[in-house]
């Protein structure tokens, strides 16, 4: 196991290199054994201890991995291995030399065992990690660097964040933060995906850790969907500055959702059949997120056109091309306002945020994900005359309107429902 939030601090790196090949260093070949001297040092990861609230002192397992990737990011250039468990432990693996060069600056990413933390389950031990650093190439030929050293900073804050609903706390089952920065994801060559960090907590708490990264390295306003473990929608907003390495604790004030109804007026926003939604007149409603997202900015799941409804609960349904139709004439903008692409409508004083989530590309395999933040693809529920095709909504920064695409792309749904249920 890694340490209890698993992300590093200072590490002092002694490194010596050979060539695999016993013919020699001037045959051409470009793979290095790189041996790196790891140490935490004295420096502590300043993330939230459990019994104390101050530092813990990360230390690495054996076989964590730190990633090694060219300047520019396109290329991954080896993967280095922890030998041992420890604050000192010893570094080794293969590199690839043939996409460096001297003088170049090559990065160094280490991730928790899953990449992504765009789950977090809540919970201080399941917090994903990530830190960075940067070592300066020397000579390609052997593989050398200029430097012994390099720190890997922690790139996350961790937030114990509690809920209140204003007089009593809020016990949470679900969340959803966004704010303009805020990183969804790293992919294993450091690659980041805006957009918001969400989780589902396997037992409902007041207390929720989360790890966050935003890259403005700046005040941000954080916007909060919640679910409480009575199925109860809440809302909030919270203006914070969150620097990487460093803890906070932070209360935020929610407004729970209220009930829609039959006689909700265009525009309101409240709760029906256990989802957020807006009243957008014609006794009907549009959720407030898509089906499997747990906030507006958060994308949800892929559905091809046969299974489109599968994600659905209660009287939920996906839309007809009229229905989308009447959605796209209304008044709409392009924009990021948390920091994701899409379009916000506006309802009199309200609106609500359709992500430019893009599509799963059917033709391969597993997925394939297709203009992502350049548009948005929503399936309906009408075939199209060619029957390998269906409807959907579709829309970019310039257009938006119905049109037909095929039935085995993953695309995905934002569901209707009627006011006038009861």
């Amino acid at each position: 196991m890694k340490s209890l939030c698993g992300m590093l601090a200072l590490l002092a790196f002694t490194a010596c290199s050979n060539n695999d090949d016993d013919t020699g260093s001037g045959n051409g070949n470009h793979f290095w054994s790189v041996t790196l001297q790891a140490s935490m040092g004295s420096t502590a990861t300043r993330a939230l201890s459990e019994e104390s609230g101050n530092t813990i002192i990360a230390s690495f397992a054996q076989n964590d991995e730190v990633v090694v990737v060219d300047a520019d990011g396109s290329t991954i250039v080896g993967t280095l291995k922890a030998k041992t468990t420890g604050e000192n432990t010893i570094l080794e693996g293969t590199l690839d030399a043939s996409s460096l060069q001297g003088e170049e600056n090559v990065k160094l990413y280490y991730l928790s065992e899953a990449p992504n933390y765009d789950g977090q389950a809540g919970t201080l031990a399941d917090i994903a990690s990530y830190a960075e650093g940067i070592l300066k190439v020397q000579t390609i030929n052997p593989l050398t660097f200029t430097s012994n050293s390099v720190t890997l900073a922690p790139r996350q804050s961790i937030t114990k964040f509690s809920f209140t609903d204003g007089t009593n706390p809020v016990c949470v089952k679900t969340f959803g933060i966004a704010a303009p920065g805020l990183v969804q994801s790293v992919e294993v060559d450091g690659d980041k995906i805006v957009g918001a960090v969400t989780g589902t907590l396997a037992t409902a708490s007041y207390d929720v850790y989360v790890a966050l990264h935003n890259n403005t390295g700046s005040q941000q306003t954080y916007s909060f969907f919640i679910k409480d473990d009575a199925g109860n929608w809440y809302t909030g907003k919270k203006n914070a500055n969150l620097a990487d390495g460093k803890n906070y604790a932070a209360t935020v004030v929610l407004n729970q959702l209220a009930s829609l109804s039959g006689s909700s007026a265009v525009g309101e926003i409240g709760v029906i059949d256990g989802l957020p939604a807006i009243a957008i007149g014609g006794s009907k409603a549009v959720a407030l997120m898509n089906v499997g997202a747990l906030c507006p900015e958060h994308y949800g799941q892929y559905y091809t056109f046969a299974n489109r409804a599968s994600g659905l609960s209660g009287s939920w349904y996906v839309p007809t091309k009229s229905e989308l139709e009447e959605l796209a004439s209304l008044s709409s903008a392009w924009g990021a306002p948390n920091g994701v692409n899409g379009r916000t409508f506006t309802l009199g004083s309200n609106s609500f945020f359709l992500p430019a989530a893009g599509l799963d590309d059917g033709d391969d395999d597993p997925h394939d994900f297709l203009l992502v933040s350049e548009y948005g693809y929503y399936w309906s529920s009408s075939m199209a005359e060619n029957v390998s095709m269906a409807y959907c909504l579709t829309f970019s920064s310039s257009n938006i309107n119905c049109y037909s695409d095929y039935q085995i792309d993953g695309l995905t749904v934002r569901p209707f429902h009627t006011l006038n249920y009861y």
